[in-house]
């Protein structure tokens, strides 16, 4: 059985099979709609992974040299709770769930300002404060 979902955004709405995309490190061709991000679950990566690899090449991401393929488990796991709620926070989740309740699938989608969001702050928990906006702000 398919484990579909609707982008939650109000413009798109579209419908996505989550077991038809590739898994990490792959990026389905063409994305199935603007917002998707990253989708886990059944034998897929954890949710920090998808999602990195998901923004991979986000210009938050990329001026602060932050390559998601060069990320260690080391460097997730003793942030793996703030990353993953910095996810949620900018992003927005979808879960989906087999009749029976027995399977569970989850996609992230976002526009591109809450891609930027979400982006800028897991850089800021895997490789500490930008010394930019710490400079500026103080």
């Amino acid at each position: 059985m398919p484990h579909t979902v609707r982008c939650p955004m109000r413009e798109c709405r579209r419908s996505i099979d989550l077991e038809a995309l590739p898994t990490m490190p792959d990026r389905p061709q063409p994305l199935p709609c603007l917002h998707y991000i990253a989708s886990w679950g059944l034998g897929r990566s954890s949710m920090v992974e998808e999602v990195l690899f998901g923004l991979d090449g986000n210009r938050e991401l990329i001026i602060r040299n932050v390559r998601p393929p060069e990320i260690t488990a080391e460097m997730i796991d003793p942030e793996r709770v703030a990353l993953e709620a910095a996810a949620r926070e900018f992003a927005r989740e979808v879960a989906e769930t087999t009749p029976d309740g027995s399977e569970m699938m989850w996609a992230l989608f976002g526009d591109q300002y809450e891609r930027d969001a979400a982006s800028r702050t897991m850089a800021q928990l895997l490789i500490g404060p930008d010394p930019m906006i710490s400079r500026v702000a103080g």
